[in-house]
């Protein structure tokens, strides 16, 4: 095994153990011997990501979708970034390049779970318990909930947590017509279909 692929393997390892800051290290390692190793770009932004860097993220993610243009997750994660920095138009962008490259509901579906949470987190979070996003608070981080949570919406029609999430924001923004729309879509979304 050579040594480049060791050191991006134990980088994994400390990743997958939760130790960020030892993977940085060495993804960071692998980057300087080979700058267009792409699994090493996309690692350090998951990484990143990990420790609440999204900016820094986003950085890694763009550099893979210059070396990678094929791959829908390079896409997808620098969409999950725009979303934590509250910049959903430039998400919508990179999650439409990332659907054409990956077509399949189940892809879709999983990433806007996967939206939904980070909406969700950012809708429970305040103060000292923030792990997500940029650090908004009052309004202005139920605005960025919304914006993520409409995103995940969109992406995924049938997601029930994105619409009872987003009746919550709208709850915490004063609209309750707006409160009760989603409300009410949450328990449509809900309801079994008739066969």
């Amino acid at each position: 095994m050579s040594t480049l692929l060791a050191a991006f393997n134990e980088g994994v390892s400390h990743s997958i153990a939760g130790r960020h800051e030892a993977a940085l290290q060495v993804f960071n390692r692998v980057l300087a011997q080979d700058p267009h190793h792409v699994l090493a770009l996309s690692a350090k932004g998951s990484v990143l990501t990990s420790l609440g860097r999204p900016r820094e993220a986003l950085k890694c993610f763009e550099r893979a979708i210059d070396l990678d243009p094929e791959t829908a997750e390079h896409y997808r994660n620098a969409a999950l970034c725009q979303l934590e920095l509250d910049e959903p138009e430039a998400a919508r962008s990179l999650l439409e390049q990332a659907q054409l490259l990956n077509p399949e509901e189940g892809w879709r579906a999983g990433t806007a779970v996967e939206i939904t949470q980070l909406g969700e987190a950012l809708l429970k979070e305040s103060g000292k318990q923030r792990t997500r996003g940029i650090g908004l608070t009052g309004k202005a981080r139920y605005r960025h909930a919304r914006h993520v949570l409409e995103v995940a919406l969109e992406l995924n029609p049938g997601g029930t947590d994105a619409a009872r999430a987003l009746a919550e924001v709208w709850a915490h923004l004063g609209d309750t017509e707006k409160r009760d729309h989603y409300n009410q879509l949450a328990v449509r979304l809900m309801r079994p279909v008739a066969s």
